[in-house]
Parts: C-alpha cells; structure tokens; sequence
C-alpha cells in the first residue's frame, strides 16, 4: 500500500490538540492504552460527549512504576470516581488512543502533563482501521486486562506513600549526581577541544611581529550608533602579523584589511566570518550563502550555505546546507577542531516527486563522492571556508557582543588547509 499525506500523518511535536479533537468526536467508546498518565489525562476525557461508562483506560499498574509516579494513583481514582473503567495488564508500553475501536493515535507521548513538553514522535492515520490485526491486538488486550476498582487503589496509595517517599528522596539525589555527573562530560569535552586549539597555536608559524596580541570589548560612542567593539591593544596591527621559517627567518603574513575571515571562540567552539580592521573587529557574520561559488561533484552544481550556530557548539559548530535547484537539498553538520572537519550528521530533503529518479542519483553521489571521500571534505572547505569581503554592512551587524563575553582577550592565527582561521580566546 503506498503511503501518502492523504491516509496518514506522522507528526514530531504535541498532538494533545488532535487527542481532544478525536476524543469529542468519538461516537461509540474510547480507550486509552498508556503505562503512564496523570490529571492531563482526565481532564483530556472530559472532552468526550459519551457517557463515562463508555470510556477505558488500560494501564500497567506496575509497583516499580508506580514509586515513580505516585500521580497515576491519584488520577486513577479520580477517574475511577467518575466512572470510567480503568483495567490493568502487565507490561503495557503501548501509547494509543482508539475511539469507537477504529481509528487511533500511536507513538511515544504519554498521556502526562511531562509528556507534552517531550520530544515525542506520534502517526495519526485518517483512514479506520477496523477489523485490522492491529485493532484486533487492542481489543484482545482490553477484554484480556484485570479491572481495577477504588478500593484497591486506596489500599495502594495507603500502603505505598512511605516507599513513595523514600523513592522521591533517592530520584532527587540521583538526579542531582547526574547534573554534576553530566556538567562533568561536558567540561571534559570542552577540555578536548580548547586542549587542540592551544596545541595547534603553539604549532602555528603564524606570530605578531611584536609579540602576542590582547584585544578588549570596548563600547563606542556615536551619534545614534552606539556598539561595541573588540579593539587591539595599541601596539597591534591586526591585519600584520609575520610567519616563521625553518631556517629561524621570518617574512610578511598580512590579512586583508576589513576582509572576513572564519573564526572560532577557543572556550566554546562558537565560530563565525570576522571582519579584521587593522585595530578592530566590530562585525562577525553567522551564515553566508556563496553567490558566485558553487560545489560541483558527479555532475551536478549545487548552491552552498554555510550557518554558525550558537547553541551545543562543542557538538556541532558549522553547517553547510547544499541545494539543486530542484532536486531537494542535502544539511549537514560538522565540528570543527581546528585541523579538521568531522561529520555530525546530515540530513536530505526531496524535491518535487517528478525527480524521484534524480535525486536518489543525486544522494548516492554525494554519500559516495562527497561525504564518503575525505579528500572532497578537505577540498570544499579549503574553498569554502575562507575569506571573502562586502563593500558595506549595515549597522545591525555590529555584533561582536552576541558572540564573546567578558572583556579582554588573546588573539592569534591557525591555518587549515592554508587559509587563516582567526582564533580568540577568552583572558581571566
């Protein structure tokens, strides 16, 4: 059966709204298969226009569980209350609306307050599915499942509230290790990568001419144009620095003057395209989208943007996005170490379905000739990732400030693949 827009639904985010709106149009029974659930739940069945008798929720009342959520007893006896049955079958892990034993929503989101902030994954098919294998599954597991009444549920939550207690207690210790755990890895992994940085700058042959350049963030005062700027120390020339020799000579290494040149913030990995006056830098460019250069591979020429993000950048710091003007495009996410480029993760997107044929060609070419070839790697982004100028930038990209905090920093210049790559660090 080919599956398409028209029968079914696959959604990545809250579907709370699609619940409310099958649960109000049911016309015969609802049952709601689910290990967890809280008040969310309840207050969702209150939308149903049947009468509660007609209403099952089918859960796994499961000790262990349970110590976790000691909401779930309360919510079921609220449900109890009100007279919607509520019945019991080990191992349950199955999140599922089913109105009138048809039509269903299946994923991962439980039916809890929590649930709606997760990210969770849920199909919604519009066509029935009655009579379906699938459907018949429910059905057997409803009339197989044990049915809970108030009594025991009062039992439970007077037996259990002392272990429910102590639980809590043990999951608010644990979670606090696992933060510090966890704030632990992450330093580690900061570590790594500051820990290359400093050992590619000891290796650079790249030097100022007079020593090591420090730069503060300095606010300039205009009229009507107040920024900030990052402003070499008085003796430094930021576009002049000197490279060293085997033979203990040196000779001229200069950058362009207000040219932008990529970057990266040693403490974070953050990077960008700065522009390098000859005393400062006032403007750093988070996305690029090359008009005049283009990757070409197996015969097609595909448009290249480059995006900085500014969140988990010791993760993933640069994004390259490749796009056919009508095949579909291709977003990929690297890290950048400073000697290299390593591969995240990438992602492809379709164009129109008439080119079904040419975009398959067109993937297996890039994931064998271009991603599968670390020699294509390199090569892209030696013409890629390097500089460029604009005649003029507008005044809302005087921007040094979104990207370093604090107020006094060390400068200085690796190379990869022969291009300058400007690397700031941060001065306690």
């Amino acid at each position: 059966m080919k599956v398409s827009e028209a029968n079914r639904i696959y959604l990545a985010k809250d579907v709370y709204r699609i619940w409310k709106s099958r649960v109000s149009e049911a016309a015969e029974s609802i049952t709601v298969y689910t290990p967890f659930f809280d008040g969310l739940l309840i207050s969702l069945l209150k939308n149903a226009q049947l009468e509660n008798e007609s209403i099952t929720i089918v859960t796994d009342l499961d000790p262990s569980s349970l110590l976790g959520m000691p909401k779930q007893l309360q919510a079921i006896k609220r449900a109890l209350s009100n007279g919607i049955n509520v019945l019991s079958t080990p191992r349950l892990h199955a999140k599922v609306l089913l109105t009138d034993d048809k039509l269903i929503t299946v994923g991962s989101q439980n039916f809890t307050s929590y649930g709606r902030k997760s990210k969770e994954c849920t199909a919604v098919p519009a066509a029935t599915l009655i009579g379906s294998n699938f459907v018949d599954s429910l059905i057997r597991w409803r009339d197989d499942a044990t049915s809970i009444d108030e009594d025991f549920i009062d039992t439970l939550l007077a037996k259990l509230l002392p272990h429910i207690k102590r639980h809590k207690q043990l999951l608010e210790g644990t979670e606090a290790e696992f933060v510090n755990l966890l704030a632990q890895h992450k330093e580690k992994k900061h570590k790594t990568l500051l820990r290359r940085l400093e050992y590619l700058e000891r290796q650079s042959r790249i030097r100022m001419s007079n020593g090591i350049v420090y730069a503060s963030i300095e606010h300039i005062y205009g009229e009507g144009d107040d920024y900030d700027s990052l402003i070499a120390d008085q003796q430094y020339d930021m576009t002049r620095w000197v490279i060293e020799k085997p033979n203990g000579s040196s000779e001229p290494y200069l950058l362009s003057r207000l040219a932008m040149y990529p970057m990266i913030i040693a403490e974070t990995g953050r990077m960008g395209f700065a522009r390098i006056g000859k005393t400062r830098i006032t403007y750093i460019r988070k996305s690029l989208k090359w008009s005049k250069r283009a990757l070409e591979v197996g015969g097609y020429s595909l448009g290249v943007t480059i995006n900085f993000p500014a969140t988990d950048t010791k993760k993933r710091n640069i994004e390259v996005k490749l796009t056919h003007p009508y095949l579909g495009a291709c977003e990929a996410a690297f890290l950048f170490t400073g000697d290299e480029f390593r591969l995240i993760r990438k992602s492809y997107s379709k164009g129109g379905s008439q080119w079904n044929d040419q975009y398959k060609t067109l993937v297996k070419i890039l994931d064998d000739d271009f991603f599968g070839a670390p020699d294509s790697i390199s090569s892209f982004f030696r013409k890629f990732f390097t500089s460029f100028t604009y005649k003029e930038l507008g005044i809302d990209n005087k921007n040094v400030r979104d990207f370093l905090t604090g107020t006094r920093f060390r400068l200085s210049v690796i190379q990869y693949q022969e291009n300058p790559v400007l690397v700031i660090k941060t001065q306690s």
